[in-house]
């Protein structure tokens, strides 16, 4: 099961960083410390879908914490305090008797206690959008991408095409 991008999730990500990094910047000495600082706001919600969400979470509702524990830090983060906000929801007298499937929608949408990236990545994006890389639908625009990163891009698929030439030999 591969998780599907749902733009619209991403494209609020990208939008609500930029206005943690509007509260931000002006109380911060320097760049740096405004990325850390914004990464480590609250966030309105969680930025995955419900189903991508519950993908992760039924496992770990059995006790099967192996998917979950695989992930690298931040995301492997985010799903243990969404698990928890699902858990919080689901003793709530108007989640009782309530699907695990529904019960998530509502977690997913719950605020979440910071953003879950590290202050490199939320520079990145930032950048990508004031530079136009991301468009208002949240999506790359890969004619706007840096030249270097269109550079590693293009000797990466060359890699990949001789490699698939010489297994076909």
């Amino acid at each position: 099961m591969g998780m599907t991008t749902d733009f619209s999730v991403r494209r609020q990500l990208y939008f609500d960083l930029i206005e943690a990094y509007k509260a931000v910047a002006p109380h911060s000495w320097t760049q740096q410390e405004a990325y850390e600082r914004m990464v480590k706001q609250p966030a309105p919600r969680y930025y995955v879908t419900a189903k991508q969400a519950y993908q992760v979470i039924a496992p770990m509702l059995k006790g099967d914490f192996e998917r979950v524990n695989m992930m690298l830090p931040k995301r492997r983060k985010m799903y243990y305090s969404l698990f928890d906000e699902f858990v919080s929801l689901s003793e709530k007298p108007m989640f009782y008797n309530k699907s695990a499937w529904f019960i998530m929608q509502h977690a997913v949408a719950r605020p979440a206690p910071e953003f879950f990236l590290s202050p490199g990545r939320a520079q990145h994006i930032r950048c990508w959008l004031k530079n136009g890389v991301i468009d208002e639908e949240g999506r790359f625009d890969e004619n706007r991408l840096p030249s270097y990163r269109k550079t590693r891009e293009y000797h990466r698929k060359k890699r990949e095409e001789k490699k698939w030439t010489l297994d076909k030999m």
